[in-house]
């Protein structure tokens, strides 16, 4: 395993002891809410897994799934451009609240961890190829 964004990956779920837990049944077709816990903390928070590959036997890619919807998030335009995304309803008032509080997720977390970067490419992602790949294969 010689990507140095998976040993990224490792060192920061090492030094802050984080474990992600599914909190909704994981599902590819929706977001899901799961934990993310670091010593002592605690945040709840919605992810996407178009690919199925949140498993809690591989917190490595629990950890950049988390970290790669907050990024979603700090890149978004807006609410609009984040729902049209992740392909939800925008007249849905849970994922308008749920939007709202994304900034103060957002800033808790960067505060705790410091920059939240997944490391791995999109690119990489969804070809399934590269870094990810060898993320997958280190469960």
């Amino acid at each position: 395993m010689n990507y140095p964004e998976i040993k990224r990956l490792k060192r920061l779920q090492e030094d802050y002891t984080l474990r992600v837990s599914p909190i909704d049944t994981p599902r590819v077709d929706q977001p899901f809410r799961v934990e993310l816990r670091l010593k002592g903390q605690s945040w709840l928070l919605y992810i996407e897994d178009e690919y199925g590959d949140f498993s809690i036997h591989n917190q490595l890619a629990c950890l950049f799934l988390v970290l790669r919807s907050l990024e979603d998030y700090a890149e978004s335009e807006d609410y609009l451009s984040w729902c049209l995304q992740y392909g939800l309803n925008a007249s849905e008032p849970r994922w308008l609240d749920y939007f709202l509080g994304l900034e103060w997720l957002h800033r808790e977390i960067k505060e705790a961890i410091g920059k939240i970067e997944p490391g791995i490419s999109s690119w990489d992602y969804q070809m399934r190829s590269g870094a990810y790949q060898a993320l997958m294969q280190s469960a």
